[in-house]
């Protein structure tokens, strides 16, 4: 058996003893290595050469230069051609025939409070170029970049009676350099956001500001199988954007929340809790809010969280049945026994106190999700919506604002709100942002009382809405996405009694709304934001 000569140097030594032990059973070993890999090695009984002692060249500035040197590269990327060997002979080059590499742990330091000097010697250049160098070599040059490739790695050699197969050399060669790819779309993205630049899916995701570039890297790494996608029959993923990270409770922690029990998750499970959650940090607290079909059918604030759920619960109870319950404060068991006396999916609350829990282990198929409490805060940052539209492409826009503040509002018509109508009128826009499209909400006290969603009029959204809050629409709020077009839509709200309108305004027909609004005594607020969601 031929000697085999292995470069190592590596930052995660977890599994090397192991690894080179297993590699030795198929030959001798020649083991050159970094100052600290080669004390590594040589205190667990294997003998290395420092890299330094094959160079003659010394590490140098605190070890940001060890590798980098023609003796090292030339090693690994010549060719078995004769124009090669004689290259090596007379430069006194020897062949390395494995390299064994893993990076210092950039990603890992993002997740402390590092300075950007800090930051930056956590990049590292020597071993991303010996990655590289061994995977463009593939064809004769083993590269091992990652510890859970080994015994991979071991079972191929000994499939092979001690070689490795060249398809075999090439699938670690195509993740070497995806690898390295990762790697530095990470630092690019580093720089990138800290700079207000968004170059990347993640980037862009996190809210990194600025105008979006040319050309946008999409990295999805997965995170969790799911039950099933938006059908039984649709297979689905649940991936991480790689802007989260972590455990800490901070708005970019991933995952965004602790499944405490419960089935396993569907898509429409996280799409409809992402719905919730932002609801719920627009409205304020305490508050609760009840999802189906990524939509509310009922949403309140209360004096407590009790008094919140009742409400919301009360808009459409049939509606709520098999929904997604939301609370931005700690569920406590009286709550918990009152929201299982009917059939829910998934309970989601930033903290369930010992009791509640206790309640919900009885029913063992309900979902019970402690959300990150800081996803429930408001929020300044400049977010983007991400859209893929398969043969269409992607379209990338920025995410709706916070919604505008009632300082913000113009009143076109009517007289001074009184105090609960202010109230009502910044908790009805809050939410309307939230809908379907053409979306209608009315609102009174804090308590929704009708919903027109998803309509393709918007006269028929209004009419939804003030059937379904019926006589409680009296003295009541109306808020609609986007501007009326016409006057039908002021009779209607007219005759059930809605007392206060808000809309974006910006109709051709404007000036004939508010006319049909003074006529009718309704004060009418224009907010210069229309909202539309698809």
């Amino acid at each position: 058996m031929t000697m085999r000569t292995i470069l190592v140097s590596v930052w995660d030594k977890t599994g090397l003893e192991q690894f080179l032990k297993g590699v030795q059973e198929h030959g001798e070993l020649r083991l050159i290595g970094t100052r600290s890999t080669s004390k590594f090695l040589e205190e667990k009984g294997f003998k290395c050469e420092a890299v330094e002692e094959l160079t003659k060249f010394p590490e140098i500035l605190d070890g940001r230069v060890k590798t980098l040197h023609p003796k090292v590269f030339a090693g690994i990327l010549s060719r078995p051609s004769k124009e090669d060997r004689a290259s090596l002979s007379e430069h006194g080059i020897s062949e390395i025939d494995m390299v064994i590499v893993n990076l210092y742990p950039f990603e890992e330091k993002l997740k402390q409070d590092l300075t950007e000097s800090e930051m930056i010697e956590h990049i590292d250049i020597g071993g991303v170029s010996l990655i590289r160098a061994a995977a463009k070599n593939y064809s004769r040059v083993t590269i091992a970049c990652n510890p859970e490739q080994y015994d991979e790695i071991l079972q191929e050699m000994a499939a092979e009676k001690g070689d490795l197969s060249h398809t075999f050399r090439r699938q670690l060669a195509q993740q070497a350099f995806k690898r390295t790819s990762e790697y530095d779309t990470t630092i690019a993205n580093y720089f990138a956001s800290s700079q207000g630049v968004a170059d990347s899916i993640s980037a862009v995701a996190a809210g990194a500001g600025g105008d979006l570039p040319e050309a946008v890297d999409i990295k999805l790494s997965q995170f969790q199988q799911l039950r099933y996608g938006e059908n039984p029959h649709q297979a689905a993923v649940w991936y991480s954007d790689g802007r989260f990270s972590g455990t800490t409770e901070s708005k970019d922690a991933f995952p965004p929340f602790t499944q405490l029990q419960g089935k396993e998750l569907s898509s429409n499970n996280i799409t409809d809790t992402y719905c919730l959650v932002r609801i719920l940090r627009d409205i304020g607290s305490p508050a609760a809010c009840i999802i189906k079909h990524n939509n509310p059918c009922g949403v309140a604030v209360g004096k407590d969280l009790l008094d919140a759920y009742n409400k919301a619960y009360e808009t459409d109870p049939m509606a709520a049945f098999g929904g997604i319950f939301g609370f931005t404060e700690t569920v406590t068991k009286e709550l918990a026994e009152k929201i299982t006396e009917g059939f829910v999916e998934i309970v989601a609350a930033p903290d369930f106190d010992d009791e509640a829990l206790k309640v919900f282990k009885a029913k063992k198929n309900v979902r019970v999700l402690k959300l990150r409490s800081a996803l429930l805060l408001p929020t300044e940052t400049t977010s983007w919506h991400l859209r893929d539209l398969q043969d269409f492409g992607w379209i990338i826009e920025k995410d709706v604002e916070p919604p505008v503040q009632l300082a913000q509002f113009q009143c076109v018509s009517g007289g001074k709100l009184q105090n609960e109508h202010i109230v009502d009128a910044a908790f009805a826009w809050a939410v309307v942002k939230h809908l379907t499209s053409n979306a209608i909400f009315v609102v009174k006290d804090g308590q929704s009382l009708g919903f027109g969603i998803g309509q393709t009029s918007r006269i028929a959204s209004v009419n939804i809405a003030l059937t379904q809050a019926g006589d409680k629409a009296k003295g009541a709020i109306m808020a609609s996405d986007a501007f009326f077009p016409a006057t039908d839509n002021i009779e209607a709200a007219a005759k059930a009694g809605i007392s206060v309108i808000v809309q974006p305004g910006g109709s051709v027909k404007d000036k004939d709304v508010i006319a049909a609004c003074e006529e009718a005594g309704i004060t009418m607020l224009f907010t210069g934001q229309r909202c539309f969601k698809h």
